[in-house]
């Protein structure tokens, strides 16, 4: 049924035939060790012969095959050993294990991933067939994350999201037909209610409130800097800070893998260049980094952060860190235009009008607004720009209303409902 050969001084193939008189076909393993090919030949066997009886493959075997990298699964799924009667049998389990291992993206993509995948395999069970969940079933999923979890709605939704990406790679590696995720509702993924703009004098005195200059650093970096902490604080080094120029050379973890966007400068702001100045006096002789304390990236800073904010009379607000950085944009979003904030802040505009943009006073810019629009009116209608002569400001006369139709005692009346005046035409010849 199936053969090993070794051939051109110790590369590898297994031939082998799908009927008995059918077209010789091989698979390639490079240079492998004679006990490892034998192991593959023999898999190999058991899904000929699981094809020939149009049998599922038993959990031995297809566990084997869930367990596969891509570089062999590939060459098997192009000679027909790696799709369809077996294949179909994988369990939700031996899925999302294989699927886990493909993950080459950043620590806390991998972490939202997992959550997913505990959830998944909370409600589905490991050895649930990934076939045999349905559309009902991916709704279901979505009603538990919410009433039996409790997971707030754009927690779901990012889940709901994930699950439905997870489907689209089995349906890729032929492992199941459908996505019962595809058309299930997942909602916003944007809270707004934990968007907190956090002023400058409130962040002012929690640095105050700092015993350790290197703390007064990491909260300075965010809030005027606008870095993503830690990953971007702790891969600033003395070299990147530019004091002629003014400027920071902040590399980004998180961007790196977008052309252009793995290094940005950051001005340095005249709050960052005090901060800045007083870590570099302190710093040991010869140090490289700027933060030398805390440069275990896995190390949880937050705790410590809400004792320094309490301690400072605040209470903490929502997503500590990342509301500093968004409270920063937003304040360069007033001052500068959309596009060199979001160079300095290493964004997109989209991103940065999704995630980040916040109002910093509601009321004073709406008193603003307003008065920007009467005087603008004011400009328009005054008559001592030379236009308009012969016109008349009667003061206190009667609006426009339907009952007038714009007509006050035989004269024409030009009114706006957010001016008191009215203009009244004098003659007919205007």
């Amino acid at each position: 049924m199936a053969s090993l050969v070794t051939y051109n001084d110790g590369l590898r193939r297994i031939d082998f035939t799908l009927t008995p008189n059918g077209k010789r076909r091989s698979v390639r393993l490079g240079r492998t060790n004679a006990k490892a090919a034998r192991s593959i030949m023999a898999k190999v066997e058991t899904i000929i012969a699981d094809k020939l009886q149009s049998r599922p493959h038993d959990a031995e075997v297809s566990q084997w095959l869930a367990s596969l990298d891509e570089t062999l699964l590939s060459k098997l799924r192009a000679v027909g050993l790696a799709d369809g009667v077996g294949v179909t049998q994988t369990t939700l389990g031996d899925f999302l294990g294989r699927y886990m291992k493909t993950i080459n993206g950043k620590p806390a993509t991998f972490k939202s991933y997992g959550h997913t995948k505990r959830n998944l395999l909370d409600f589905f069970n490991a050895s649930r067939l990934l076939a045999d969940i349905t559309e009902a079933d991916a709704d279901a999923w979505r009603s538990w994350l919410v009433e039996n979890q409790g997971l707030a709605i754009p927690t779901v939704a990012r889940r709901v999201v994930a699950a439905r990406t997870f489907w689209r790679k089995a349906i890729r590696w032929k492992l199941t037909s459908s996505n019962p995720f595809e058309g299930i509702r997942s909602g916003t993924q944007q809270n707004e209610s934990r968007k907190f703009f956090v002023p400058a004098d409130t962040i002012q005195t929690i640095i105050d409130a700092c015993s350790d200059v290197q703390w007064r650093l990491l909260i300075g970096l965010s809030r005027w800097g606008g870095l993503r902490c830690p990953s971007e604080h702790l891969a600033l080094t003395w070299a990147d800070v530019d004091w002629e120029a003014g400027a920071l050379r902040v590399r980004s973890i998180k961007t790196e893998h977008h052309d252009g966007h793995a290094v940005r400068t950051v001005p340095m702001f005249p709050e960052l260049r005090t901060l800045l100045m007083d870590a570099f006096e302190a710093a040991e002789p010869g140090a490289v980094h700027v933060i030398t304390r805390y440069r275990d990236a896995t190390q949880n800073l937050r705790t410590q952060f809400i004792r320094i904010i309490r301690s400072a009379g605040f209470e903490p607000w929502p997503r500590l860190w990342q509301n500093l950085r968004a409270s920063r944009e937003s304040e360069l979003m007033r001052e500068y235009d959309l596009s060199t904030v979001c160079k300095w802040i290493g964004n997109s505009p989209a991103v940065a009008a999704k995630h980040y943009a916040m109002s910093i006073d509601r009321d004073a810019d709406f008193r603003k607004a307003i008065g920007r629009g009467q005087a603008q009116q004011k400009a328009q209608q005054s008559p001592s720009d030379g236009h308009g002569q012969g016109m008349t400001c009667k003061k206190g006369a009667h609006e426009k209303t339907p009952e007038n139709k714009g007509f006050v005692h035989g004269r024409q009346v030009l009114s706006n409902t957010d001016f008191t005046g009215e203009w009244a035409i004098q003659g007919s010849n205007l």
